[in-house]
């Protein structure tokens, strides 16, 4: 499995010949991502392919082979005078076990925590626009356990204060990530941070 990513909390995913990219924008060039199926943690992110198949509800999916379980959650808090809806992505493909929190702003529930269950990849937001910054980014990722944490919605400064967090501030930064079932770390240590290309 092959991940890039392409800014915000946009990432293409690709197994073979199935691709999967979560929250497209304007701006994302579809074209050379090659990508026929989309998933979308909210509304704030326009798909500029209207031909793909897009799924961004909750709900229980299967294409082309691969599995995907979108669990409602919310962008913000209840203290918040307009609480914004967010589908978190688990995805399953090829025996490896992803999940998109898309623009979580706050901790999972227990609820959310079962239904997301084991976690090979994780894709995290460290801070941009309103959600979870790195403290909690980091609590978040000890409730989930995954074995490899991907950064996403974030600015240099959100970055450096999670890597910071994690420990991990001399992390390397890859163009794209190659993953392997076989080759995925035991336990959960390994922060990848991937160049928005």
């Amino acid at each position: 499995m092959q991940i890039k990513f392409h800014g915000n909390s946009c990432f293409a995913i690709k197994e073979g010949d199935f691709t999967l990219v979560t929250d497209p924008f304007d701006g994302v060039p579809m074209e050379k991502v090659g990508a026929f199926t989309q998933c979308q943690s909210t509304n704030a992110f326009k798909a500029p392919s209207p031909e793909t198949k897009r799924f961004n509800w909750p709900g229980e999916y299967e294409t082309s082979g691969v599995f995907l379980m979108g669990i409602p959650s919310f962008h913000n808090t209840k203290d918040s005078e307009k609480q914004e809806e967010n589908t978190i992505f688990k995805i399953e493909c090829n025996g490896l076990r992803l999940c998109h929190l898309g623009r979580l702003g706050t901790k999972p529930t227990p609820e959310q925590l079962e239904q997301i269950g084991d976690v090979d990849v994780l894709f995290i937001p460290v801070g941009e626009d309103g959600t979870i910054e790195a403290k909690k980014a980091k609590e978040v990722i000890e409730q989930i356990e995954p074995r490899v944490m991907i950064p996403m919605m974030y600015t240099e400064e959100t970055l450096s204060a999670f890597l910071k967090e994690m420990g991990a501030v001399n992390s390397e930064r890859l163009d794209m990530l190659s993953v392997k079932r076989s080759e995925l770390p035991e336990e959960m240590s390994k922060v990848v941070v991937l160049r928005n290309s």
